[in-house]
């Protein structure tokens, strides 16, 4: 048995027993990792004070290989982000994403990046102003999507490879990317673009989240970029509309 000290956060919990939690972190060097908080439900135990959702945190566990739950012994907070919290709409726009993350990463699958990914969109969120929230959940989501390799392809066209003209190109989410206009008009349901619809998408996959966070308001076909952002990732990890944000549905 080994004692692992990292970073986490918590994906979910849910009640064992009279007093303690079972819970699903998300680990900077583990990946996901479900671990027993003993006592956690107890109104004195200092994990279950501590314990909660978009809150980064330092854990040591007892590992024990062969064992699908592992013991959770410590945790201290390490960012309690309050001002996600303060306001309903930063809450439900981080636990759509956590909600995202959650389904979207497999299990055993290192996560370094993805939680490398939450640290910094936490601390993003909480200065986002709130008519920006939605741009935030949808870009993160794009960028948690690319980590799992599921980026549209925006370089040349999804099926044929072709350069990309200047006009007449579609996304097609079932094939992967933006079409150029010949394989775009032979896909059935193939979403037209624009330029500016084009240019505002390679921004949200963009790894400079200032592009897009400098935008100003009401940017013209953002919210349609954004629901086939959400609609792309959804898609290929196979997540249905299960995973759809409040409103979206």
């Amino acid at each position: 048995m080994a004692i692992v000290r990292t970073e986490a956060f918590v994906f979910k919990s849910f009640r064992y027993g009279e007093t303690s939690l079972i819970v699903r972190l998300l680990t900077r060097d583990r990946g996901v990792v479900p671990v027993i908080a003993k006592g956690a439900r107890s109104p004195k135990s200092r994990l279950g004070a501590t314990l909660g959702p978009f809150r980064r945190l330092g854990v040591t566990y007892y590992d024990k290989p062969g064992r699908e739950i592992q013991t959770l012994v410590d945790v201290e907070l390490l960012a309690g982000h309050p001002g996600v919290a303060a306001s309903l709409e930063r809450l439900e726009a981080a636990g759509a994403w956590f909600r995202f993350l959650r389904r979207a990463i497999p299990e055993g699958m290192p996560a370094g990046s993805i939680y490398a990914l939450a640290a910094s969109a936490l601390a993003r969120l909480e200065q986002t102003p709130i008519g920006r929230v939605r741009r935030w959940e949808a870009y993160h989501r794009a960028a948690a999507g690319r980590m799992l390799g599921l980026a549209p392809r925006l370089d040349a066209c999804a099926t044929c490879s072709r350069e990309l003209p200047e006009e007449g190109m579609a996304m097609s989410i079932e094939d992967g990317g933006v079409l150029c206009g010949a394989c775009g008009a032979a896909r059935p349901g193939a979403t037209p673009l624009d330029n500016r619809a084009y240019a505002l998408l390679q921004l949200y996959h963009h790894p400079d989240y200032t592009l897009v966070a400098t935008l100003e308001d009401r940017v013209e076909a953002e919210s349609r970029i954004q629901e086939m952002v959400r609609r792309f990732v959804a898609y290929h990890a196979d997540l249905g509309h299960a995973d759809a944000p409040n409103g979206s549905r």
